[in-house]
């Protein structure tokens, strides 16, 4: 399945001068539920397919999430998220200057355990699959460019497999379903 949707972003992104479209860098905030807050950044490509239809890829990295396992280890994870979806542009066609658009795909999540408790004897997380949901406004600022802002919700479960040196023995289970908040600019062509 990883290779599909690989395989899908690299045919988007080889068709991308024949298509009209959208790249954009934007800055990220995401809460979760069983992690703390994260600021992070990222990026996207997006392609027109008609009416109103885009596809997009996406890439996120958030590098400072902690959460406490059941007998209170701390773990410092860095999670990276890359997304593969569709959205719906409402003011397609209209000309207006504030253009509503939603959407949403599937995302592969890289999970990255920094330390657990100051001790560097880590445990594991396995790459885990997810979706999101996404709605955004554009605001127009010239011909080229526009402000974006949007919010997001993600949903993915892992599992950090601890090894009995650093992380107690024990198998943590997060759940990383929570709301992301994304401001940004995006360069139109």
């Amino acid at each position: 399945m990883k290779k599909a949707l690989m395989a899908l972003g690299l045919a988007a992104l080889l068709t991308a001068p024949a298509m009209a479209g959208s790249l954009g860098i934007y800055g990220a905030w995401w809460t979760s539920e069983d992690a703390s807050d994260s600021l992070g950044l990222g990026g996207w490509v997006d392609f027109y397919l008609g009416k109103g239809v885009e596809i997009e890829l996406r890439g996120s990295h958030f590098s400072d999430f902690n959460t406490v396992n059941d007998v209170g280890d701390l773990a410092d994870l860095r999670v990276s998220a890359f997304d593969l979806g569709f959205t719906y542009n409402f003011g397609y066609s209209s000309g207006k200057k504030l253009n509503p658009y939603i959407g949403g795909g599937g995302t592969i999540f890289s999970t990255e355990l920094d330390r657990v408790d100051n001790d560097k004897r880590l445990g594991t997380v396995d790459d885990e699959w997810g979706y999101y949901a996404v709605g955004g406004i554009e605001v127009p600022i010239s011909k080229s460019f526009a402000f974006i802002a949007e919010a997001m919700f993600r949903q993915s479960k892992f599992e950090i497999l601890g090894n009995d040196l650093g992380f107690s023995g024990v198998n943590q289970k997060v759940d990383m379903k929570g709301f992301e908040g994304n401001l940004g600019i995006a360069f139109k062509w």
